[in-house]
């Protein structure tokens, strides 16, 4: 049978799938309405990439809304994959764990001026090659992984991938052909994915795809054609050393360009777009690099988990299970339940689930199989989970690396390579500051190792100097040895700050009315600017984050000639590319 209405409706790459469905929240064991809060991204696209010799794995978190029949995602791949159900919550832990945090530790002159101080605070399947005219690629793969079918194409001609697309009801641009042509004259297949047939958007769950390739990259060809302006892109990596860009640049951000005197997170995402602009618009920063045991993987996975307690109980035994196991806060457990123990009509789930003794009587028995729950628990629950935290256990180094994209600047496929001899890079950056009685603030800014003294005077802003670089520097970092510097931009940027902080003064007011004048033994408070938390109120530390993300498309170190912004809507992910031979 055809696919089904299953038309492509947003980009790999940016924030273009909103509204998906949020975890339970952490309420004691009981199943929770509303979304959770938490200290991690909110914007952007995440794909974790761990290589063991030939073998590598992409792990990568889908994001999609609105209607289940209307998404399809086609994915170009180097070899025939395993695919699997990957581990929302190990992104969610990764994002944790190595979000950037910009920060300010302020202490008060006069401790009677200090804020803290006054207390403030339908049938699946797909139409054969064979059955359309001109016949087109085979397809050499067929799964069902979770809640996803996916089929994998070889060969073929672009037109007639694009017939075999069509033929299964996904919209196409025909601009985008050239683009495909592209990936097939490198080798590459392409997997289709969709929703199985009955499954709603809120099932939607990160996919692993394991093979064997020489090398991987975020292809972003394709994605150019649906993509937003400034696309967030962020790439984990697993393994024995930190990585590196290979073919793009990488760039050191300017913390004398960063607003400390309104610190927040759009700060550290305008700083980091501009940067990568001053490279050329084709770099990543290094976020973090370091050990991997930083993650905390409670949340991933428990021991407590056991899918064959299940298998022979009643679903009133199995919601107490869900609870003891602490099960009941997993993203994917409510997408279960509402398959095995779905709510009467009318009745809201949690209040079901919470109170399901009340609702004995009402309980679908037809619905409810122990052996098929306690699988699907199994395949998309706890097998993902474990492995997240055997892949963190066997990997000492974890690496993030981040940057934004523009659809004009998505010419390039970024390509990655390892470095053992590059530094661990923290996510934390702190600038301290003294509030000055009276309101004027001294900030001592640390630039490449200096401290660099910026005086605010009170009522004013961060100083905003014409010329002031955002990059502090930009490299390129070979296989092994230090980075090499392309453009050092830091004496020119002590240069602007010196000239600008001529024509100001910070003096304490002694007609104030604190106490202690003169003394830096005042309260010291904390501001966070993270990365990319874009919560509803800007000024709160811990912004709000949605789940989940989307991520990337298909690989080559070479421009591509395709044209821009076609606007195919094609989701598109190929993250492994044929080894080629490196220009010097």
């Amino acid at each position: 049978m055809k696919i089904r209405n299953l038309i492509p409706c947003v980009s790999l790459l940016g924030l273009v799938v909103l509204g998906l469905p949020t975890p339970a929240q952490a309420c004691g064991g009981t199943f929770c309405d509303g979304g959770t809060q938490m200290p991690v991204d909110q914007t952007g696209e995440d794909i974790l990439f761990v290589r063991d010799g030939n073998e590598v794995e992409v792990h990568v978190r889908i994001e999609y809304t609105g209607e289940a029949s209307r998404f399809a995602w086609l994915v170009p791949i180097q070899a025939i994959p395993e695919v699997t159900v990957g581990s929302e919550p190990l992104f969610v832990a990764l994002s944790q764990a190595t979000l950037p945090s910009w920060q300010v530790s302020r202490g008060y002159e006069c401790l009677d001026e200090d804020p803290n101080s006054w207390g403030s605070d339908d049938g699946g399947g797909f139409v054969p090659a064979d059955d359309m005219a001109g016949g087109g690629p085979d397809v050499v793969y067929e799964a069902v992984v979770g809640a996803f079918e996916i089929v994998v194409l070889q060969g073929g001609t672009a037109a007639e991938v694009i017939d075999f697309l069509q033929a299964n009801e996904y919209a196409q641009d025909p601009e985008a052909e050239p683009i495909l042509q592209e990936y097939l004259d490198e080798g590459f297949l392409f997997a289709a994915v969709k929703l199985v047939a009955g499954v709603g958007v809120d099932a939607i769950h990160p996919l692993t795809f394991r093979m064997t390739a020489d090398e991987f990259c975020v292809p972003i060809r394709l994605t150019r054609i649906a993509a937003e302006q400034d696309t967030g892109i962020r790439a984990y990596f697993l393994g024995q050393d930190r990585w590196a860009p290979s073919n793009y640049a990488h760039v050191v951000l300017n913390p004398l360009a960063y607003d400390w005197a309104f610190a927040q997170p759009t700060n550290y995402l305008e700083l980091l777009t501009l940067a990568v602009d001053e490279a050329g618009g084709r770099a990543f920063a290094t976020d973090y690099a370091g050990a991997s045991d930083v993650v905390q993987t409670q949340a991933v996975y428990s021991e407590l988990w056991d899918e064959t307690e299940f298998i022979a109980v009643d679903p009133i035994t199995a919601i107490d299970l869900i609870d003891q196991q602490g099960l009941a806060n997993h993203p994917l457990i409510q997408v279960l339940l509402l398959e095995f123990i779905p709510p009467p009509d009318g009745l809201d789930p949690t209040d079901f689930w919470n109170n399901i003794g009340f609702y004995a009587d009402q309980i679908d028995l037809g619905a409810w199989d122990g052996v098929l729950f306690a699988a699907a628990l199994s395949e998309q629950i706890i097998v993902p989970g474990l492995h997240a935290v055997d892949l963190l256990d066997a990997w000492p180094k974890l690496t993030r690396l981040h940057t934004t994209m523009s659809p004009a600047e998505m010419t390039v496929d970024p390509i990655f390579h390892a470095n053992s001899d590059l530094p661990d890079v923290s996510p934390q950056v702190t600038t301290s500051s003294q509030v000055l009685c009276g309101g004027d603030e001294q900030y001592s800014v640390d630039v490449s190792g200096t401290p660099t003294p910026v005086c605010v005077p009170a009522a004013t802003t961060w100083p905003a100097i014409e010329g002031m670089p955002q990059a502090l520097r930009v490299e390129q970092i070979p296989m092994t040895g230090p980075p090499q510097v392309t453009l050092d931009l830091t004496d020119a940027a002590l240069a602007l700050m010196a000239t600008q902080q001529a024509t100001v003064e910070c003096a304490s007011d002694q007609t104030g009315t604190g106490t202690d004048s003169g003394s830096d033994s005042g309260t010291t408070t904390t501001t966070s600017s993270g990365g990319d938390e874009l919560g509803d109120d800007e000024s709160t530390t811990s912004p709000s984050y949605d789940l989940p993300y989307d991520t990337s498309c298909g690989c080559s170190a070479e421009p591509a000639q395709a044209p821009l912004a076609i606007g195919l809507g094609l989701l598109v992910l190929g993250w492994l590319a044929p080894r080629r031979r490196r220009q010097a």
